[in-house]
C-alpha cells in the first residue's frame, strides 16, 4: 500500500509529535489560567467558545501526549529517530502531563455537569499514574529518576486537587450539607442540622474538606461597610447558606440573622454583599477554592510547589545535560519547568489575594465600631480595587456600574429584547443581519436586481455581467438548499434573534427600587401562608394593593406565566412609546418598567433553559403574537418602522376584550385591554408605579421558580440580575 503523506511530513511528525503535543498542552493550560476568571465578569460568546475549546482540548492533548510517550518508550528507536538516551529525558515529561491534567486553579469545571463526572476523573488519575509509572519503568536505569519522582508527587497532588474539587462541588455535596424544609416543622429542621459523620466515600470527601460553621452572627456597624466587612459578611452568608444552591434552606436561625442584616443595609451595600457571595458560589462550583482554602489543601499545595522547584533545581544543576541529551529536548524541558513555576507563582498570587483567602485569614472585629487594624487597612486597600464603582452618564444624575471589567466581580449588565423591535426589524447590527438566513437571501436578491438594472442600461455590460447574474442565481439556490438539507433554519433564526439583543449597565436607581420592593414585601412575611402568597405573586399583590380592576388582575392571575410576560411587555411598550410628559417620579418608574420588561423578554426568548419551568411555551406564544401582528397590520406599517404608530394601530384595531368575555382574547387584544385599563385607572396618574412594581413581582416569581441548574450556570456567563434577585429574596426569607 502506497504512502499517503510525503516522507518529509512523516519524519517531521515522528520527531515533533510528542514535543508539539507537550507545547500545545502547556499553551492550553496557560490560556485557561489567564482567561478562565473572566467568565464571571464578562458575557462574551467568543470568550465562551475559547474557554470551552481549551477546556476540552487540554485533557485530550495531555492524554494523547502520554500515549505517544508510552509508545515511544515501548518501541526501539529507528535510525532516524532520537537515541534511547533522549527517551530517558522524555520519561521526565510524563509527570508534566500529569501536572497538566490536574488543571489550573481557576477552572475545574466548565459546566455543572462536569462536577458530576468526578468519578471519571478519579479513574483517570489512577490510569494516568499507572501510565506514568510504566513509562518510567521502561526507561530504567534512568539517572533522572529523582526529578521524575518529585514531579510525579506534584502531578498526583494537582490531579487529586481537581478530583476533590469536582466531588465537593457536585450537587450531592450540597444535598449532604443541608436538609429539605418543605413539609417539615421548624423543630424537625433544627434537629436535622446536627452534623453526622458520613459513611460513604462521596460524603467522606465532602466532610474532609468541609468548612467549620459557627452560629451566624453579623453585626452592622453605625457606618458604611468597608470592603473587608463586605467580603466577610458575604463569606459568612455563603458558609451558612450553601444548601440554597440545591434549593434547600439551612436553618431558620440563620434566616432570621440574614433578614436582620439586610434590613439595615442600604441597597448599594446589599448589592456588594450579594455579588461577593455569588463569587464564592461560583468559586465553589467551578474552581479549586473549596479544596485549596483549607489547612489540608494549603499544606498539600506547599508540598506540590516545593517538589516542583526541587525537581527543577536537581535538573538544572545536573552536569553535562547538553552532552547527554539533545539540545532541543533540554530547551523544551527548561520551558516546561520554568512555565510551570511561573504559572504556579501566578496561581499562588491569585490564591493569596482572593476574596476567599482574605475572608478566611482576617478576623471579624468584636466591636465593629472600633478603628480597623493596620492589617485590615491593608486588606481594605487590596479589596478596594474590586469595589463596586458608579459613574454618572447624563445630566439627570443617573448612575450606572462602571470600572474595568478585569477587576469587577460580575459584568453588571442588563440585557434587553423587544417584541416591536424584532417585529419591525429595527435596532439590529447590520453585519449580523447580513448573515442571518432571510436577510442573506434578500441581499443576494437585491444584488441580482442591481445587476439586471445595469445590464438593461448598457448593452456591453450585458455580456460581461451575464455570468455574474448566473453565479448569483446559483449561489442563492445553493444557500437555500444547504439550509434546507442541513435543517439549520431554526438555528440560523436563533442567531437572527440574538442580533436584536442589546445591553446597558445596571442603574443604581433601578437596583435600589428592586431592593426596596423586596424588603417591603418581606415585612409582610410574618406567617408561612403570607410568605407563600408573596413568593407565588406574579403581580396580583401590587394590583390588589392599588385596588386595580378585576380585568387587570385577570391578566396576571388567570393566564400562564409566559403569556403574562408577553401581555404586559407589549402593553408596557405601547404605553412607553406614547411619550407623555410625566412627573420626575413617574418618569423614573417609566424607565424601570421599560428596562425590566425588555429584560424579562430577553430571559424568556434567549434563555429558554432558565425559564423552562415557568415559561415553557414562551417561544410558541411569541411566534403566535408575531403572526397575529402580521395579520393585523399591513405592510405599510412595517416599512415605517415606527413603534409608536404600530402600538397605536394595535390598540385601535384590537378589540381588547372590553366588551367580550375574559379569557377568549388573543395576545394583542389582551395587551390592548391592559393599556386601556391603565389609562382609565385614576386617570393614568399612577400607571408607571403600578407597572414597575408588577414587573418586580414578575422577576421575583421567575427567580424563585426557575430551573436551579440553569440559574447557577449563569454565574459562569457574566452573571445576571436574575441571580441577584433570587439570592436577595432568599436572604429576606422569601423562599417558597
Amino acid at each position: 500500500m502506497g504512502q499517503v503523506l510525503p516522507e518529509e511530513i512523516n519524519n517531521l511528525w515522528e520527531r515533533w509529535n510528542i514535543r508539539g503535543m507537550l507545547i500545545l498542552s502547556l499553551s492550553l493550560q496557560t490560556t485557561l489560567i489567564f482567561f478562565a476568571p473572566t467568565r464571571k465578569r464578562a458575557s462574551s460568546k467568543s470568550l465562551t467558545i475559547l474557554l470551552w475549546s481549551c477546556y476540552l482540548l487540554a485533557d485530550w492533548s495531555a492524554n494523547f501526549a502520554a500515549g505517544l510517550i508510552s509508545k515511544n518508550q515501548w518501541t526501539e528507536p529507528k535510525p532516524n529517530q532520537e537515541p534511547r538516551q533522549d527517551q530517558k529525558l522524555m520519561a521526565l515529561w510524563s509527570p508534566f502531563l500529569l501536572l497538566h491534567l490536574g488543571g489550573p486553579d481557576t477552572i475545574t469545571a466548565f459546566s455543572l455537569e462536569d462536577n458530576a463526572l468526578w468519578t471519571r476523573h478519579l479513574l483517570g488519575l489512577i490510569f494516568q499514574a499507572i501510565v506514568c509509572v510504566f513509562v518510567v519503568f521502561l526507561s530504567l536505569p534512568n539517572p533522572l529518576w529523582p526529578c521524575i519522582l518529585l514531579l510525579f508527587t506534584t502531578g498526583i497532588i494537582k490531579y487529586l486537587e481537581r478530583t476533590m474539587a469536582l466531588s465537593v462541588a457536585s450537587s450531592g455535596k450540597f444535598r449532604h450539607s443541608g436538609i429539605q424544609t418543605k413539609g417539615l416543622k421548624r423543630s424537625d429542621v433544627e434537629e436535622g442540622l446536627e452534623e453526622r459523620t458520613p459513611t460513604d466515600v462521596f460524603g467522606l470527601l465532602a466532610w474532609i474538606f468541609r468548612t467549620e460553621k459557627r452560629p451566624m452572627e453579623i453585626v452592622k456597624p453605625d457606618r458604611d461597610l468597608t470592603d473587608l466587612e463586605i467580603v466577610q459578611h458575604a463569606f459568612t452568608l455563603y458558609s451558612h447558606f450553601t444548601s440554597l444552591i440545591s434549593n434547600f434552606v439551612f436553618s431558620f436561625k440563620d434566616l432570621r440573622a440574614s433578614q436582620a442584616l439586610f434590613n439595615v443595609l442600604n441597597p448599594q451595600e446589599a448589592l456588594m454583599v450579594l455579588e461577593a457571595e455569588l463569587c464564592f458560589i461560583y468559586d465553589a462550583l467551578y474552581t479549586k477554592s473549596p479544596v485549596l482554602h483549607t489547612k489540608k489543601g494549603f499544606l498539600f499545595r506547599v508540598i506540590a510547589s516545593g517538589c516542583l522547584v526541587w525537581s527543577f533545581c536537581k535538573f538544572h544543576y545536573r552536569d553535562k545535560k547538553s552532552q547527554e541529551f539533545q539540545r532541543t529536548d533540554v530547551v523544551i524541558t527548561y520551558v516546561m519547568f520554568l512555565a510551570g513555576i511561573v504559572l504556579d507563582l501566578i496561581s499562588a498570587f491569585v490564591f493569596l489575594f482572593s476574596d476567599w483567602k482574605l475572608a478566611v485569614l482576617s478576623k471579624t472585629q468584636e466591636n465593629p465600631n472600633t478603628k480597623p487594624s493596620r492589617v485590615s487597612s491593608v486588606i481594605n486597600w487590596i479589596l478596594g480595587f474590586k469595589s463596586l464603582r458608579w459613574e454618572k452618564i447624563n445630566d439627570h444624575g443617573h448612575e450606572v456600574i462602571a470600572g474595568p471589567v478585569l477587576v469587577r466581580r460580575w459584568a453588571g449588565k442588563i440585557y434587553a429584547f423587544n417584541f416591536f423591535n424584532f417585529f419591525l426589524k429595527t435596532d439590529s447590527h447590520y453585519m449580523m443581519k447580513l448573515f442571518s438566513c432571510g436577510s442573506f437571501l434578500k441581499w443576494i436578491h437585491g444584488f441580482q436586481g442591481y445587476i439586471v438594472h445595469v445590464m438593461a442600461s448598457n448593452k456591453v455590460a450585458h455580456y460581461i455581467l451575464y455570468p455574474i447574474k448566473a453565479f448569483v442565481q446559483v449561489l442563492r439556490f445553493l444557500v437555500a438548499y444547504v439550509i434546507d438539507r442541513l435543517d439549520v433554519k431554526e438555528f440560523i433564526d436563533d442567531i437572527r434573534v440574538e442580533t436584536y439583543v442589546s445591553s446597558e449597565p445596571l442603574k443604581k436607581s433601578l437596583w435600589s427600587f428592586v431592593f426596596d420592593q423586596v424588603r417591603h414585601k418581606s415585612k409582610f412575611a410574618d406567617t408561612e401562608e403570607n410568605t407563600r402568597r408573596i413568593c407565588s405573586a406574579r403581580g396580583e399583590w401590587t394590583l390588589r394593593e392599588n385596588r386595580c380592576s378585576r380585568r387587570l388582575i385577570h391578566y396576571v392571575e388567570n393566564v400562564d406565566y409566559d403569556e403574562t410576560l408577553l401581555l404586559w411587555h407589549i402593553a408596557t411598550e405601547i404605553c412607553y412609546q406614547e411619550g407623555e410628559e410625566e412627573p420626575d417620579d413617574q418618569q423614573q418608574h417609566r424607565e424601570f418598567s421599560k428596562t425590566l420588561s425588555d429584560y424579562m423578554m430577553y430571559l424568556m426568548i434567549l434563555q429558554p433553559q432558565l425559564m423552562s419551568e415557568v415559561a415553557g411555551l414562551g417561544m410558541l406564544r411569541f411566534k403566535d403574537a408575531m403572526v397575529e401582528a402580521e395579520e393585523l397590520l399591513d405592510e405599510s406599517f412595517k416599512k415605517l418602522k415606527d413603534v409608536k404608530l404600530v402600538g397605536e394601530k394595535i390598540v385601535s384595531l384590537a378589540n381588547g376584550g372590553v366588551n367580550g368575555e375574559l379569557g377568549n382574547e388573543s395576545v394583542l387584544e389582551g395587551a390592548s385591554a391592559i393599556v386601556r385599563e391603565l389609562k382609565e385607572m385614576q386617570g393614568g396618574r399612577n400607571k408607571w408605579k403600578i407597572l414597575s412594581k408588577v414587573w418586580v413581582e414578575l422577576i421575583c416569581f421567575a427567580s424563585l421558580h426557575c430551573d436551579a441548574t440553569a440559574r447557577l450556570e449563569l454565574l459562569g456567563k457574566g452573571g445576571e440580575l436574575f441571580a441577584f434577585v433570587w439570592l436577595l429574596m432568599a436572604h429576606f426569607g422569601l423562599v417558597d
